[in-house]
């Protein structure tokens, strides 16, 4: 499997997509490694469509984050050097204020905690509204955020049982999301969803389009 440096797309931020809309229930054995898969490897809609989920690319990822270095700032010749006063040690640069002045440097480092991140192959939907599952295995809590929706105005997270929001479980459950009808040409705006463990160690993108009505 290859290797790279964090999730790129949504880095640590993952968990700022909580939700407490949904009572989450049989949240697995939390003495164990988060797992997360979907099983049987399909989307399924309530017209009896049925999509396979197929894997394009596996990554084993390493996160990382920063933190802000704080540097006081000295004076320098024309060379570039630090002046040094009389006891040989450099000068700070005073500001307007009579404080020092201060840069702030973001440095990039290695978190220790490590994840796996599953690429999925591009599903294309049928113009038709229509409501669509995926079967979730897991052992731990796991979120399905909401992808951005003035970025794709046909594609919503929805819970047939709340008739709320679909962006979280708990164990063993279910994903489920809605579509409008597209009565033009094939959608532009592709959707990257994304499920993941609350701890972020699993990941998946699974990535949708939909065909349009007037497609040849």
């Amino acid at each position: 499997m290859k290797k790279i440096l964090g999730f790129a797309l949504l880095g640590l931020t993952l968990d700022l997509f909580l939700s407490c809309e949904e009572k989450v229930e049989n949240p697995g054995d939390f003495n164990l490694k988060s797992e997360l898969s979907m099983d049987p490897l399909l989307v399924t809609s309530t017209l009896g469509q049925s999509y396979v989920l197929e894997e394009e690319a596996v990554y084993d990822t390493a996160y990382t984050d920063t933190y802000d270095r704080r540097d006081t700032t000295f004076e320098t010749d024309a060379n570039g050097d630090f002046v040094l006063n009389e006891k040989g040690k450099k000068i700070p640069v005073i500001g307007n204020d009579g404080n020092l002045i201060i840069t702030t440097t973001p440095v990039k480092f290695l978190t220790g905690k490590k994840g796996v991140f599953h690429k999925m192959k591009l599903i294309k939907l049928e113009s038709k509204a229509d409501t669509f599952t995926i079967h979730i295995k897991s052992n731990a809590l796991w979120h399905a955020p909401q992808y951005a929706p003035e970025k794709a105005q046909w594609f919503f997270n929805y819970n047939l049982r709340t008739g709320g929001s679909s962006l979280m479980g708990g164990g063993d459950g279910y994903f489920y999301f809605r579509t409008l009808r597209n009565k033009n040409y094939s959608r532009k705006e592709l959707v990257p969803q994304y499920i993941y463990t609350s701890d972020s160690t699993v990941m998946y993108q699974l990535n949708f389009g939909q065909a349009g009505e007037k497609d040849k």
